[in-house]
């Protein structure tokens, strides 16, 4: 461990910032010589700014020389803690940005149909939260599917997205919030409705037709559900939905959407081995288009409300 007469207190300095920044590119860039181009400084300054960092911090962060260069325990700690303290001022920096910002006149959210059931609640609260501390905000809300939320969240027509994504794209921001647990149900006059959930076999399942949505499932379940025979698709939730009460089809909806029907009799989940999956949620925006003041308030709300409920 490097020595030093005052040991670290954790008070930093913009200069200690600066030589902690400086220390994340050369660890990513894999040493000091490749951190060059990177940091526009020569091997000796690099080198003189990490040794300065490992004295203010009373710490050996990592091995250079001949052997080549590889970080120490204590250098990894304190490169992981870097790595979170940069992103953490980078966020600071952004919200200071955005006060300076004229909050916008006019939000508006896609989110996936099947929503209203599974997390109403929390959406109305947030929702609630924004009109009472921004009431000229206007705000549109929009249900509809997957795919219509992803290609609106794409070109503009929508600030916020919350949906189980069709596909990841590089160009949006996705965050994800809550899992969404899926079933496979049939209706009450399906073959399958009085079958004996104990002799059920995929081969059974693999006799019906299914309805299939847009949404992207779980690996596991996804080769599950390739073996199936898809007869029919249908983008939203409540198509999908409509389908299997026609008792021609089966589909995956999820547990809660059908619970309303579930208990009418109108439809029950075929309880198989593999048969369930978990749909991760996301709020997404675009990359491109950085989030306005109150678009950025309202998804906060959104992440807050949906992740203590």
């Amino acid at each position: 461990m490097t020595k030093h007469s005052t040991p670290f207190r954790g008070n930093l300095s913009n200069a200690d910032i600066a030589r902690l920044r400086e220390f994340v590119e050369i660890v990513s860039a894999g040493g000091i010589t490749a951190a060059q181009a990177r940091l526009g400084k020569g091997k000796s300054a690099i080198s003189l700014g990490l040794t300065r960092l490992e004295e203010r911090l009373g710490l050996h962060l990592c091995e250079r020389g001949r052997g080549g260069f590889r970080l120490t325990q204590q250098g990894l700690l304190v490169h992981s803690a870097a790595v979170q303290l940069l992103f953490e001022i980078g966020r600071f920096s952004d919200f200071i940005g955005a006060t300076t910002q004229k909050l916008e006149d006019e939000i508006t959210l896609f989110a996936d149909d099947s929503f209203v059931f599974e997390f109403a609640e929390s959406l109305a609260r947030a929702v609630a939260k924004v009109n009472d501390h921004y009431p000229d905000i206007k705000l549109n809300i929009r249900m509809t599917s997957p795919d219509h939320i992803y290609a609106s969240v794409l070109e503009g027509s929508a600030d916020i997205g919350f949906t189980a994504l069709i596909r990841h794209d590089p160009a949006l921001n996705a965050t994800p919030i809550r899992t969404e647990m899926m079933g496979i149900f049939c209706g009450k006059d399906h073959p399958l409705f009085h079958a004996d959930d104990t002799k059920l076999t995929y081969d059974d399942l693999r006799q019906h037709g299914f309805v299939a949505s847009e949404v992207m499932q779980e690996e596991g379940f996804s080769e599950f559900f390739r073996g199936l025979t898809v007869k029919a698709v249908a983008p939203t939730i409540l198509s999908r939905m409509i389908m299997v009460l026609s008792s021609r089809y089966l589909g995956v909806v999820p547990i809660e959407f059908a619970r309303h029907w579930v208990e009418k009799g109108a439809i029950r989940e075929l309880q198989i081995d593999r048969g369930r999956t978990a749909n991760m949620c996301y709020l997404i925006h675009r990359r491109a288009r950085p989030l306005g003041l109150g678009s950025a308030i309202f998804r906060d709300m959104i992440v807050k409300e949906l992740r203590v409920s």
